[in-house]
């Protein structure tokens, strides 16, 4: 949830409220291709190393590269015997997957990853274009098996699991994010750094050239937005920086000034 990212990234910029813990929240990550989405969600499996949350990451296709590197969060080994990768490829794959964890005596995942949702909610899973037929119910049955799995489980021997999905922007159909933004009520917003179009890690579009950076803005009700400056490569790798300059209308992510709360020009 928030607290899994914020883990990730670190200690964010200073600012109003920013040492404040954040409530449990399952958190939608939004951001344009090549915004490096992938790379923060594996960034938030693998933090805390061998101490880390079981974490299980879900996916329509392989990420290109695992996290590694020197000084990269991929470094333990015990961190990754931690991370269990799976790809369904289709909605109904996506959908079985989550049923079967929800209904399952076995202890679910602590932490719960899924990366794409565009293309599970697109047409075709292949091809996350934009699709102004989809049905409302459709992102709405997803976010409800997803949060599911997010509640108090009946069962003693289970804990509930942090939900930490991704979505790319622009959604592909119109009401897609207000419908998905009613279940997570959490968002993290990626945006490219000024003059930063790079390669970041997305899946889908790890085939482009250079290191880029993005802003990361994380909002939860209740409190002040947290902000930071990330530096990503390929998928796992990056650095993460607490983003100490002050956004001004125009910026990418959609803030202004004093604002704790703006909507995103998606929206």
């Amino acid at each position: 949830m928030a607290a899994a990212l914020e883990r990730a990234l670190g200690p964010a910029a200073p600012g109003r409220g920013s040492e404040a813990a954040l409530p449990p929240l399952p958190v939608l990550v939004l951001g344009p291709a090549g915004s490096g989405r992938t790379s923060l969600l594996l960034r938030a499996a693998l933090a805390g190393g061998a101490d880390g949350p079981r974490a299980l990451f879900l996916a329509p296709s392989a990420v290109p590269r695992l996290p590694g590197g020197p000084g990269g969060p991929g470094t333990d080994p015990r961190a990754l015997q931690r991370l269990e990768l799976r790809y369904p490829r289709t909605r109904l794959s996506l959908c079985r997957e989550l049923l079967s964890l929800s209904l399952s005596p076995s202890p679910s995942p602590s932490l719960l990853l899924v990366d794409g949702l565009e293309r599970y909610l697109a047409l075709s899973p292949a091809v996350p274009c934009r699709h102004p037929g989809l049905s409302p119910a459709v992102p709405s049955r997803l976010a409800a098996l997803l949060l599911e799995l997010s509640r108090v489980p009946r069962c003693p021997q289970r804990v509930p699991s942090q939900v930490v999905a991704s979505l790319r922007l622009p959604p592909p159909a119109p009401h897609v994010l207000a419908t998905l933004l009613r279940f997570f009520p959490a968002r993290c917003h990626l945006s490219p750094a000024r003059g930063d179009r790079g390669d970041s890690g997305d899946s889908g579009d790890s085939r482009r050239g250079h290191r880029g950076s993005v802003r990361v803005t994380l909002r939860c009700p209740g409190n002040a937005p947290r902000r930071w400056r990330l530096r990503l490569g390929h998928p796992g790798h990056g650095d993460s920086d607490s983003d100490s300059d002050s956004d001004s209308p125009g910026d990418s992510d959609g803030d202004s000034p004093g604002d704790s709360g703006g909507e995103e020009e998606w929206m």
